[in-house]
């Protein structure tokens, strides 16, 4: 395990003689624990596994891309796995490769992928309202005075 993270160790016998001790720290962070008879075990939620998993699968398809034998630029070649980007502006492409690479970096040193995912979902939903036709350079009507809203509750009769 990386140093970044915290991790809890136990016995595989505080397990059954405190499966809550053990159950509160996982939701902290993994758990590792340690048997006379074996490899010992990683403990963590499920939430985070999937995360993680998703966050390697992520990385590799960047692994993947960087590596494809193509001429054509890194931006391009992205599109294969997120071919969404094409929603994207040429610099919006340019600024989602840069600081996708940047994070994923920063997120395999720690181990943990969940900022990975923010980003990549942060950048998906912006091509998704290119998709559905809002453009960047759409004028938006700000109110000049703050304006109570009527509570939506108070009209369910």
């Amino acid at each position: 395990m990386s140093a970044a993270l915290q991790v809890h160790t136990f016995q595989s016998s505080e397990l059954s003689r405190q499966p809550a001790a053990v159950f509160a720290a996982a939701e902290d962070g993994p758990v590792l624990i340690t048997r006379r008879d074996g490899d010992p075990l990683i403990l963590t939620s499920e939430t985070q596994a999937r995360h993680d998993q998703l966050g390697l699968e992520l990385a590799a398809q960047l692994v993947a891309a960087s590596l494809d034998p193509s001429t054509e630029p890194f931006t391009a070649r992205l599109l294969g796995p997120f071919p969404w980007l094409m929603f994207l502006s040429e610099a919006e492409r340019e600024a989602f490769a840069e600081e996708i690479v940047r994070v994923a970096r920063a997120c395999a040193a720690v181990r943990h992928f969940d900022r990975l995912l923010k980003v990549l979902e942060e950048w998906h939903r912006t091509a998704q309202a290119y998709a559905a036709g809002y453009t960047a350079d759409m004028a938006v009507d700000w109110l000049e005075d703050d304006e109570a809203a009527a509570d939506p509750r108070t009209d369910l009769a």
